[in-house]
């Protein structure tokens, strides 16, 4: 009973004292575990405990509860009259002989003539009653409802929710481990700190494999925390509500967290109160208004997941019809989908649910807005606003802060109001200037919260232009500072760290940043710390994180941070080479509507992987579409790495064939991003356009900035496999291979294994041969089904025609173009032609280069 025990001492004191007890709480509280342990420390004290459980299919049946606990004898049917004088004096008795206490577990599901019995021998006797039931039913003397025209005093026990404390010791010791924190906090914010659910939550995801010992040892768990199964718990919660409170649940579960006058225009206020006593909802008081949510969370993800969506779209358009005008103001660009979402997989289904539910809060959120304009009411309009692509929103965000009055609310809602809008100014219609003029006016009239715009600032600056001098000062945290505050200013050192490749120092930002923010309510955070990790060395760990983040942002419907984890989990399988996991995941962010600036960099990632996945595959109109699409967009040229037009359009020159091109416009920006200050990135492009066309001097240049920040661990393996690579070192390129695959990057070391082999081969070292291609075998083994791009940039056997491969494999096997042109019965001169065009596309100048880039081109 983790977190019970100050009541139960209270409890069993009053009890002690011939006091009685009621237990009240929800389902699942753990209401009868706490009685079970009220009667086991009871017994130790050598109490007689009597215990009787109500049985909702016998509450017809008189007597069947007592009948069932065996603590009296039912004589034959007889009179009923009788019956109840002799259950009764065979209590009386019983109760007379010992030090003794009833146990009624479930009192709300007891038949009228048990209790009414047992009540009886409590007023005549003093005995007490200690009894559980169910919190929020209105108040009675009966189990049936039955008025009484006295009432025996009795104490209440409130089964509060857990605290985050309490919860984690409690599923620790139920599972029998240590669980994660993250794991941890994610269950309890799932479950509300409601025992019952917790527990039938670990029971699932165990089952189901989900939530499973790492090497044996932590418990962790690894994606959404849903499962069908659970179904059958959510719907006994949900059974004894009529329909119009069930309705009145899932409308709140679709708003999200609502003003209550809003609430109000949708659901009754009698309704409202039912739900509230029966501890189904929560009213939270804002700085000016107070709000409605559903609680426990699980509540909405059973609604999100119901198969039936009947219901839900009833719901939805009673929503909209009531709520008005702000529904016909816009509706979502199916455009950029480019996928058929009448298809009823599982990814079209959660893209669909995306679009409805932030249709609905731009619903909620406009209609706020327009009946009280104020920074409140302006800050939650405009976050759903911002998600929603800018080709349609962009005039109804200048008109909200046109016309709200950025004096309206309190410092804290002020100081998000002006942060909102100088990222709109920033990042969407790079009005740089006017951004940081905002934020510099305004910082000085809100106290400490000014802190948080100058926070603000430095980071505009390092995404944008470079990361300024003396930032540290401009960001240092102090205890006296409100914890938003603190939490914006490590989140600014975090994401300056992050650019400027201080990866380490980093770590120590991110954990007082988590100390702080103990849930991990700080998407952007948490997903660039996965990214953090990533590039140290520890993909176990980063890319678990990027995964749990993106199950948590979809179980939610969270736009905001399915972005945000979709675009670092982009950038995972870009690293990891995994173009299966990240064309599924590219399809369902592209059917999500019209990519938005915001969350900073998510568009810009989110399309240089399309690139790059379609480049891989060969597709080359696809791939200048996606590089079309991000110039149209007005895509910006951002810090971190994958977050910069340069990548995509560099995909268009490899498929072109004019490697030099693709090699020179990524150094270029390379160079210009060290300029800057972002060395991460940096030296993501100075890796990828050696990776393109080798170049000594660069490789030099490259290796002195990552020994200068040598905190990104994989890059400094990979530019060490590029130098041993080019000067032909067979040992040194298998080495490099086997740290690459130890951090992650499955895909280039299948192309460095195969190089080490090829290698191996030209040295006779038969042992070295053996051992990279034994490795290599494992490699694709351990990875199944999984497609891993091996090929990289080199992988542009997509782009050659069919009769161009089939010239390429017999160039590679040796013949000549005479002998070429014999055996496929064509001219020399077309075979000609055709070797010209195969070298120009795979970027070599001689038949041996020509055997090495083909043994890297498995597509070919």
């Amino acid at each position: 009973m983790k977190g019970r025990d100050r009541s139960l001492t209270k409890a069993q004191s009053l009890v002690e004292a011939g006091l009685s007890v009621d237990v009240v709480g929800s389902r699942g509280s753990g209401r009868s575990a706490f009685m079970q342990a009220l009667a086991t420390r009871l017994e130790d004290l050598d109490w007689t405990i009597f215990s009787v459980r109500g049985v909702a299919s016998l509450k017809q049946n008189p007597f069947a509860a007592i009948a069932l606990a065996g603590i009296a004898e039912l004589t034959p049917a007889r009179r009923f009259d009788g019956v109840i004088e002799d259950v009764g004096r065979q209590l009386t008795e019983i109760v007379e002989k010992s030090q003794c206490v009833f146990f009624l577990d479930d009192w709300d599901d007891l038949d009228e003539a048990s209790w009414g019995v047992i009540e009886y021998v409590r007023r005549t006797t003093g005995v007490p009653i200690v009894l559980s039931r169910l919190q929020g039913l209105r108040a009675r003397h009966t189990p049936s409802g039955l008025p009484a025209s006295t009432l025996e005093p009795t104490y209440v026990i409130d089964m509060l929710p857990l605290r985050f404390e309490e919860l984690d010791a409690a599923i620790c010791e139920y599972i029998g481990g240590v669980i994660d924190s993250g794991t941890s906090r994610r269950i309890y914010a799932k479950s509300g700190g409601n025992i019952g659910l917790a527990l039938a939550l670990i029971d699932v995801t165990v089952r189901e494999g989900r939530l499973a010992q790492v090497d044996g040892q932590m418990w962790t768990a690894t994606g959404e925390l849903w499962s069908s199964a659970l179904r059958g718990i959510m719907e006994m919660h949900l059974e004894s509500l009529e329909s119009d409170a069930r309705d009145a649940l899932e409308t709140i579960a679709m708003l999200g967290l609502a003003d209550v006058e809003t609430v109000k225009t949708l659901v009754e206020w009698n309704t409202l109160e039912v739900l509230e006593e029966r501890s189904m909802i929560a009213f939270v008081q804002g700085a000016s208004r107070s709000y409605v949510s559903v609680v426990p969370p699980l509540f909405t993800s059973y609604f999100r997941h119901d198969p039936l969506s009947a219901r839900r779209i009833r719901l939805g358009e009673n929503i909209v019809a009531i709520l008005g005008s702000a529904a016909s103001s816009f509706e979502f660009d199916q455009s950029w989908a480019g996928i058929d979402l009448a298809g009823e997989t599982q990814d079209a289904l959660f893209a669909g649910m995306l679009r409805e539910n932030l249709r609905t809060q731009h619903v909620v959120a406009g209609y706020e807005w327009e009946k009280n304009p104020t920074v409140y009411t302006a800050n939650a309009y405009v976050e759903v606003l911002m998600q929603m692509g800018p080709s349609t929103t962009a005039p109804i965000i200048e008109r909200v802060f046109e016309k709200t009055n950025s004096q309206s609310g309190d410092i804290p809602a002020r100081a998000e109001y002006f942060l909102r809008h100088a990222e709109w100014l920033a990042y969407n219609g790079e009005r740089v200037d006017d951004a940081l003029a905002l934020l510099s006016e305004h910082a000085p009239e809100l106290a400490s919260y000014g802190r948080m715009l100058d926070a603000r600032r430095i980071t505009i600056l390092a995404d944008l232009r470079a990361v300024p001098e003396g930032y540290a000062v401009v960001l240092e945290v102090t205890d006296d500072l409100p914890s938003a505050v603190q939490i914006a200013l490590l989140e600014a050192q975090l994401r300056v760290m992050v650019i400027s490749g201080r990866l380490r120092d980093g770590n120590r930002v991110y954990d007082e940043l988590r100390r702080l923010d103990p849930q991990g309510k700080n998407a952007y955070a948490r997903a660039l710390q996965g990214v953090s990790m990533l590039a140290q060395g520890d993909y176990e760990l980063g890319f678990r994180d990027l995964v749990n983040g993106l199950e948590e942002a979809r179980g939610n419907l969270d736009v905001f941070a399915f972005r945000v984890f979709a675009a670092a989990n982009a950038y995972a399988h870009l690293y990891s080479g995994d173009t299966q996991a990240l064309g599924e995941l590219v399809d369902v962010v592209l059917s999500t509507g019209e990519l938005s600036p915001l969350p900073i960099g998510t568009r810009e990632i989110t399309l240089v992987s399309a690139s790059l996945l379609a480049a891989a595959r060969g597709q080359v109109s696809l791939t200048r579409k996606y590089s079309e699409m991000l110039r149209e967009a007005g895509a910006l040229e951002l810090a971190l790495p994958g977050q910069s037009a340069s990548w995509a359009d560099t995909q268009v020159e490899v498929l072109d064939g004019d490697f030099e091109a693709a090699a020179n416009r990524l150094w270029a920006a390379a160079i210009a991003l060290r300029e800057r200050g972002a060395i991460f990135a940096a030296q993501l492009n100075m890796l990828a356009s050696i990776e393109i066309q080798m170049d000594d001097e660069r490789l030099v240049e490259t290796l002195r900035l990552i020994e200068t920040f040598p905190d990104t661990a994989v890059h400094g393996e990979q530019a060490r496999y590029w130098a041993a690579s080019a000067r032909g070192d067979a040992e040194a390129v298998f080495a490099s291979a086997c740290e690459i695959e130890k951090y992650g990057r499955l895909g280039l070391a299948l192309a460095a294994y195969a190089r080490a082999a090829k290698l191996a081969g030209d040295d006779r070292n038969a042992e070295l041969l053996e051992q990279a291609q034994q490795r290599e075998h494992r490699l694709r083994m351990n990875n199944g089904s999984r497609s891993l791009n091996k090929t990289r940039f080199v992988g542009l056997g997509g782009t050659l025609s069919k009769r161009e491969k089939e010239v390429a494999r017999l160039a590679v096997a040796g013949l000549s173009n005479q002998e070429i042109a014999g055996r496929l019965i064509v001219s020399v001169r077309t075979v000609d032609s055709h070797m010209y065009r195969i070298m120009r596309k795979l970027g070599v100048s001689s038949r041996d280069a020509l055997h090495d880039k083909f043994d890297d081109a498995q597509a070919i």
